[in-house]
């Protein structure tokens, strides 16, 4: 079963440098997730346009989450990055952007995804990812 997880309800995730950049989750179900972001000045490079930290922040973000899903009581769960390859393909500057991430396949522990960066207003795909996740579970002590 499906479930969508209110934005609001995902504060218990708490990402400080999702924060800090200004990402916010817009939509959470079993395999995909929804990230927006409002391109303000901060975001750009000294080229005038996002910066390509920022677009791999938010490809390796919707990936990561697309593995689990608190709606889902997968409380505690979390991914960590095993690899991520960006290809970057084209421009943005302001508006809003979309990042769209889902699960390709995997296992338990470790899971495959991909995403897609989108500039609605131009109706332009910034940047694609895939990479390889590992979900880390709560017993897992650091």
């Amino acid at each position: 079963m499906t479930e969508r997880l209110k934005a609001q309800d995902a504060a218990a995730l708490d990402n400080p440098f999702i924060n800090l950049i200004g990402a916010r989750l817009t939509e959470w179900t079993t395999d995909r997730c929804e990230w927006g972001l409002d391109i303000e000045p901060q975001h750009l490079n000294t080229q005038g346009s996002l910066h390509g930290g920022i677009i791999a922040t938010l490809l390796d973000v919707a990936c990561g989450y697309s593995g689990f899903c608190l709606a889902n009581d997968d409380s505690g769960i979390r991914a960590a990055t095993i690899s991520l390859t960006v290809h970057y393909m084209a421009k943005a500057s302001r508006g809003r952007l979309v990042a769209q991430g889902r699960r390709t396949g995997g296992g338990r522990r470790i899971f495959f995804a991909e995403a897609e960066l989108i500039d609605y207003a131009n109706n332009a795909v910034i940047a694609t990812a895939s990479g390889s996740f590992r979900r880390q579970y709560p017993s897992e002590a650091r």
